[in-house]
């Protein structure tokens, strides 16, 4: 049952690792002739909107996980060690993607202007950073359902 978890967890991992790696590249391809500057400024809303989602849904997992623990243990039924490692895997993972969001939401807060005292390639660093977590993310909450899903199906049967 745990290799599940960890196959589950790679998978999305890899996926969003995949996405982050990509998106960057391909919109640069897309967009050759865009200052990297603008590209962040295109970025910067989305990526508020999304650090949001993600760090209200991974607090809610959290708070959920701690509902299912508390069923569990008033419930007649004996549940096994796989449940309690599922419901471990998806606090921690939530626990990550969550101070992932917030880490995600602090870098928006970088100044994206025109400053003589800031590189050129200032602007590219936060712009591949940005896509990074952005992917991170994505991958992350992926495997947080993914887990929350077997939870349930162990529960159930």
């Amino acid at each position: 049952r745990q290799s599940v978890v960890r196959r589950h967890l790679w998978i999305a991992l890899t996926i969003g690792l995949f996405v982050a790696i990509l998106q960057p590249y391909a919109i640069g391809y897309i967009y050759s002739s865009a200052e990297a500057r603008e590209l962040l400024y295109a970025l910067q809303n989305p990526s508020l909107f999304f650090g949001s989602a993600v760090a209200t849904s991974s607090a809610t997992i959290l708070a959920l996980m701690l509902t299912i623990l508390s069923l569990t243990h008033n419930a007649d039924k004996q549940f096994g060690k796989d449940l309690y490692d599922n419901i471990r895997a998806a606090a921690v993972i939530s626990t990550y993607t969550f101070l992932g969001s917030i880490l995600l939401l602090l870098t928006l807060c970088l100044p994206v202007g025109e400053f003589k005292e800031i590189p050129g390639n200032w602007f590219q660093y936060i712009y591949y950073i940005l896509s990074l977590l952005n992917g991170l993310l994505a991958g992350l909450m992926t495997s947080i359902i993914l887990i929350l899903r077997m939870t349930v199906l162990h529960i159930i049967t």
